[in-house]
């Protein structure tokens, strides 16, 4: 029931309660009324009394009249006066004569109480009205005492609660008390409360990553930029004044240059991600054979360095997943250079390992390099991060493995890290399987 049915509600049985009321008590009134003054006066009926006489001897009398009360009676009809008072009663008085055969004389003595009915009914409406506005005010602040309990006061409280969300206090939660729409109203404001605080701190969130940003930026720009002006100085200086030093020189401005490029490149894949400007081509893939394609192409890279990589498929079910193959490439490819940057010569290995659930199908990367300790863990995914301080990583943007989450989080599956220092790093994604009957399709 809204509020609007509430009110017209409350009204209507006010206005009932009040008549039912009033009328019974008009009805009592009436009934003792009529049994203190031994009358019927509602139904027009009066008190009558008789008394019959023979030959002047009373042989009847209602009540109990005395013989001088009688004759008094007697002579005020005599003088045509038709009235008499009797035990502080008016009234009436006939009187009836006849004959029998036998020559006796009767006399009936008709009397009838005298009353006021216009006093009667005006003291009856006086009371009434009076008894209909007592109970109608009384009825009135029983009524008007739930709605401020249950309407105003919580009504109130808002009013207070939005006061302070005007001025920015957003900490205190607003309760939902009162009645309809009034606790709906509460819910409202509570939820506007909450979406209010949220927005603030993602504004907060994105200040701080902004400055953060150019911050990195300028950092991670700046370092080659250094190097490719010293390399430079020192050919045209003269520093390097043989062939060879001048071809040395000049091949690391060139590399610094390239690790300027792919910076810029990642810097802008990132953005774009992070915007959702980049849409996903998805498409049916047999993950088995994408993983062999993709060690294949790393493969000559990890024999140069004299590191291995090798891929172990424990996959039992369907190797289908759904996934964009162009971006989940590049995902591959950022993962498989970090790891290939932290595993030794020699020694150096990557397992990349298939697996699956019910629902998923799971790879996993690990190699046997030095691993990541528990305090770097859980910020490997965040842009320009770097466990080692020195943020010189060779061929490393700082963007590889965040970009890598925002691709594997927009195909709609999951990546983490798992690690202890000395025991290695695994890189592990989740991926929805593609069911049986999706795949004969």
């Amino acid at each position: 029931m809204n509020l609007k049915q509430r009110f017209l509600t409350q009204s209507i049985f006010v206005l009932i309660g009040t008549i039912i009321i009033t009328t019974c008590v008009g009805f009592a009134y009436a009934y003792f009324f009529n049994l203190f003054n031994n009358s019927s006066v509602t139904a027009g009926l009066n008190q009558r009394e008789i008394v019959v006489m023979e030959n002047d001897n009373i042989v009847y009398k209602s009540e109990d009249f005395s013989i001088f009360q009688v004759k008094e009676m007697l002579m005020n009809i005599s003088v045509k006066d038709n009235s008499y008072e009797y035990e502080n009663k008016k009234y009436t008085i006939n009187e009836d004569n006849f004959t029998n055969q036998d020559g006796d004389k009767y006399k009936i003595i008709t009397l009838n109480q005298m009353i006021n009915t216009g006093d009667f009914y005006r003291v009856l409406i006086i009371f009434v009205f009076t008894t209909f506005i007592i109970v109608f005010l009384i009825a009135n602040l029983i009524v008007q005492k739930q709605n401020i309990k249950n309407i105003i006061i919580p009504i109130t409280n808002l009013t207070k609660e939005m006061e302070k969300l005007r001025i920015g206090e957003l900490e205190t939660s607003i309760t939902d008390n009162g009645y309809g729409e009034v606790r709906e109203l509460g819910s409202a404001i509570e939820q506007l409360r909450l979406q209010l605080k949220n927005s603030i701190y993602y504004q907060q969130r994105v200040d701080e990553n902004r400055k953060f940003l150019i911050s990195s930026i300028s950092h991670d720009l700046k370092t080659p930029v250094t190097s490719i002006r010293g390399y430079i100085d020192g050919v045209l200086d003269g520093i390097a004044d043989t062939d060879e030093k001048k071809h040395y020189y000049l091949s690391k401005a060139i590399e610094k240059t390239k690790m300027i490029n792919k910076m810029i490149e990642d810097l802008l894949l990132y953005s774009k991600l992070d915007l959702n400007q980049i849409p996903f081509e998805k498409e049916k893939v047999d993950i088995v054979k994408y993983m062999e394609d993709c060690v294949e192409d790393s493969l000559t890279d990890f024999k140069r360095e004299n590191k291995r990589i090798i891929l172990e498929n424990e996959l039992s079910t369907s190797p289908f997943i759904i996934i964009d193959g162009s971006k989940f490439k590049r995902v591959l490819q950022n993962i498989i250079d970090n790891a290939k940057r932290s595993i030794e010569e020699q020694t150096g290995q990557l397992n990349i390992i298939l697996r699956e659930t019910n629902s998923s199908i799971i790879i996993e990367f690990k190699d046997n390099g030095q691993g990541i300790s528990k305090e770097d863990l859980p910020n490997v995914f965040e842009r320009f991060y770097r466990a080692d301080m020195a943020r010189e990583v060779k061929g490393s943007s700082g963007l590889g493995l965040a970009i890598a989450k925002q691709i594997v989080e927009g195909l709609g599956g999951r990546i983490w890290a798992v690690s202890e220092i000395g025991q290695g790093a695994s890189i592990i994604i989740s991926l929805k399987k593609v069911k049986n009957e999706e795949v004969t399709r």
